[in-house]
């Protein structure tokens, strides 16, 4: 695993409202045969202090999971309907999750993940949902503008 720097970008889209979240922070990286995964601290500033979100991205597959005092699991896959069980500080419940499409131009050097999707609870339409994770190893910036 290397360090990276991550800039996370989630856009959340229900009935007439529009949710943008970004963040930036520190995490590490690993790609080896077509299998990349990164890990990073979540933050207060998110709402999930105390958790450790892992991505592994194999093939067509992203799986997300959150440990910690919120632990969840989410699996993304283009055309795909997955359910899991979603943490919150609250209590849990069960989310279906459906993937529309996935970009994925990671690499030995970083890169970029994309998706966008939707997620439903009983059935019940909740969100249509982007996210964008940008990899760069760190120092990779200082380096580019010396």
């Amino acid at each position: 695993m290397i360090p990276v720097d991550l800039n996370i970008t989630s856009i959340i889209k229900s009935d007439d409202d529009e949710e943008k979240i970004e963040f930036f922070t520190v995490g590490e990286y690993d790609f080896k045969k077509q299998t990349a995964v990164l890990s990073y601290e979540e933050t207060d500033g998110i709402g999930y202090e105390q958790c450790r979100v892992s991505v592994t991205v194999e093939g067509s597959c992203i799986t997300i999971e959150r440990t910690g005092p919120a632990a969840s699991t989410m699996c993304v896959e283009k055309n795909v309907k997955h359910h899991s069980i979603y943490g919150t500080p609250f209590g849990d419940f069960t989310m279906g999750i459906n993937t529309y499409d996935i970009q994925n131009t990671l690499s030995e050097a970083g890169g970029r993940l994309w998706f966008k999707y939707s997620i439903d609870i009983n059935s019940d339409f909740v969100s249509e949902n982007e996210m964008e994770i940008l990899v760069t190893p760190s120092g990779e910036e200082e380096t580019k503008n010396e």
